[in-house]
C-alpha cells in the first residue's frame, strides 16, 4: 500500500483519512438505534487497523451513542497504554442538543474529556449552528477553552458560507484556534460547490474536511436506487438524511460510478474516495467502516490509485451532469 498522506489542519499533521466513529455504540445521534451500530470489540478492532494504517485522527461527538461512542475510544485509549495518546488525535463536537451557550458547552467538553480519558482535546467542533448564540458568542467560548488548556483547535459543522463570513467578520485575522470547516460532501452531494462554502474558506484560509464521503452508502454500488430506501439496512436506518440523494439521477451517476472503477480494478468505495483524496480544498476526509478489513480496502485502495487528472475530471464531470 502507497504511504499515507499528511496534511496541516491548524498547523497540526493529520492523516488525509480520519476515522469516523458516528456508528461505535448506536448509528450517530439517534437514540432510537443506540445499541445498534458497532459493539466496542468490533470498534477497537477498527481503531487498531485504522493507526496501522497511519491514520491518526478519531473524530467522534458528545451526541454519538449518547456518549457511548467517546467512552469506546477512552477504554481504547485507556488499553492500548500511554503511548497511544501520543499517535492519535481526538476531534468531538458539542451543540447538537443543548446548543451552544457558554455554560452548556463547558459543561459537555468536561463531559466528553472524561468519557475519552484525556486531558486536552486536539480538535473540537460546534456541531451545528445554535440560532439562540450569536457566532461572536461562540468564538469567544470556544477561545475560552482553548485559553484553558480543554482544546487545541476548533472548527465548525454542517454550515452555510453566511455562518463563514460573520464569524470571519469580528475580528481581522480570524479568531485564535478556528481552523476548518466539516460539512457533507461527496460525489453525490457536493453543495458546497455552489452554495459559497469552498469559496469562503478559500478566502478565509480554512482548511475543510468532508464527511460521509460514499453519501451512506450509496457510492458502494450495493443499493439499487429504484423504488423505496430499503428497510433493515444502515440507509434505512437514517432515510431521513439521504432520502435526498435517492433519486433516479444518482442511480445513473452510480452506474456510471461502478464502470469506472471496475475499468481501474478498483471498487465504487475505493474509486469515490480517491477522487475525494484529490480535490483540492480537501485537507482530510471522514471515513467509516464496519470492518477492519473493509477500512484496509478503502484506504488501499484510494491511495494506490496514482494521480490522474483525466480520470478526476471525468468524475467531476460524470456528477455535474
Amino acid at each position: 500500500m502507497a504511504d499515507v498522506i499528511y496534511r496541516k489542519l491548524g498547523g497540526i499533521d493529520v492523516s488525509v483519512f480520519a476515522l469516523g466513529a458516528a456508528n461505535f455504540g448506536g448509528i450517530g445521534s439517534s437514540r432510537k438505534l443506540l445499541g445498534q451500530g458497532e459493539t466496542e470489540a468490533e470498534a477497537h478492532a477498527l481503531l487498531d487497523r485504522a493507526v496501522a494504517l497511519g491514520i491518526n485522527l478519531i473524530d467522534t461527538a458528545g451526541t454519538y451513542a449518547d456518549g457511548a461512542s467517546e467512552a469506546i475510544i477512552g477504554t481504547w485509549l485507556a488499553s492500548r497504554g500511554a503511548a497511544m495518546r501520543d499517535r492519535v488525535l481526538i476531534s468531538s463536537k458539542v451543540g447538537l442538543r443543548g446548543g451552544l451557550g457558554r455554560q452548556h458547552v463547558f459543561a459537555e467538553v468536561d463531559r466528553s474529556l472524561a468519557r475519552l480519558r484525556i486531558d486536552t482535546l486536539d480538535f473540537y467542533l460546534a456541531h451545528v449552528p445554535d440560532p439562540a448564540a450569536p457566532w461572536e458568542e461562540v468564538l469567544d467560548t470556544f477561545q475560552a477553552l482553548v485559553r484553558a488548556g480543554k482544546v487545541r483547535r476548533f472548527g465548525l459543522s454542517n454550515v452555510a458560507a453566511s455562518d463563514l463570513w460573520r464569524c470571519a467578520a469580528p475580528r481581522s485575522g480570524g479568531p485564535v484556534g478556528f481552523g476548518w470547516v466539516q460539512n457533507r460532501f461527496n460525489l453525490l452531494e457536493q453543495d458546497d460547490v455552489h452554495n459559497g462554502v469552498l469559496e469562503a474558506c478559500a478566502k478565509l484560509g480554512l482548511q475543510y474536511t468532508p464527511y460521509s464521503p460514499l453519501a451512506g452508502g450509496l457510492l458502494s454500488g450495493r443499493y439499487a436506487i429504484t423504488g423505496g430506501i430499503p428497510e433493515g439496512t444502515r440507509i434505512g436506518q437514517r432515510r431521513d438524511l439521504y432520502a435526498k440523494a435517492w433519486t433516479p439521477e444518482n442511480a445513473a451517476r452510480v452506474e456510471q460510478l461502478k464502470s469506472m472503477a471496475a475499468a481501474h480494478a478498483l471498487s465504487p468505495s475505493g474509486l469515490a474516495t480517491w477522487w475525494l483524496v484529490h480535490c483540492p480544498f480537501v485537507t482530510s476526509i471522514l471515513v467509516g467502516a464496519r470492518s477492519p478489513e473493509q477500512l484496509e480496502q478503502l484506504v488501499t485502495e484510494a491511495l494506490n490509485l496514482p494521480t490522474n487528472e483525466d480520470l478526476w475530471r471525468s468524475l467531476t464531470s460524470t456528477q455535474e451532469q
